[in-house]
């Protein structure tokens, strides 16, 4: 508040106030303006996995396929040619255990896309959210008197009582 403000006092009226405090304001310009580096590329990576791009799930599927082939594969492979002579190996039994194995490696990997997909739109829409949040509300101040306003106004109220009871009433016949 400046000298003149505390003396004279501020005239009322509308006056628009943040709704965030420092530190989320803060957040808010870091957010906005950081739209163009690493943001960006999270935002075009959000954009790839909600459009079914297959190369921004290329990334989250190779190590499930990885772990399938080099464990999987040689797991069941190492059961089957463990029961010796019977021939099992390459019958119709790994076949079926192989086929099994590829179909829940299919499911989860489905899954798995569900999953970032609809992270996509959550993380989406609180983005979206944030972006479309009042930041500024309309509020009304009161008008203020200050030191000189206050001090004239009390004294007129002083001399209204001093006046009002004595000479005035009689000068207009009033008691």
């Amino acid at each position: 508040m400046s000298l003149i403000e505390m003396l004279f006092g501020q005239t009322g009226g509308m006056q628009q106030q943040s709704l965030l405090n420092p530190q989320q304001q803060q957040l808010q310009q870091q957010i906005l303006g950081g739209l163009g580096g690493a943001q960006q590329s999270g935002l075009d990576l959000l954009n790839q996995l909600l459009s079914g791009d297959e190369s921004a799930f290329q990334a989250f599927e190779a190590p499930m396929k990885r772990q399938f082939e080099q464990q999987t594969v040689p797991m069941i492979a190492e059961r089957f040619a463990g029961m010796g002579s019977h021939g099992a190996q390459g019958s119709s039994a790994q076949d079926l255990a192989m086929g099994q194995a590829g179909r829940e490696l299919s499911e989860n990997l489905a899954g798995l896309r569900a999953g970032l997909q609809q992270q996509s739109i959550s993380q989406l829409s609180n983005l979206l959210g944030m972006g479309l949040s009042p930041t500024q509300e309309n509020i009304y101040m009161q008008p203020t008197g200050g030191l000189v306003g206050g001090a004239l106004t009390g004294a007129g109220q002083g001399m209204g009582m001093g006046f009002g009871a004595g000479p005035l009433s009689k000068l207009f016949g009033v008691n």
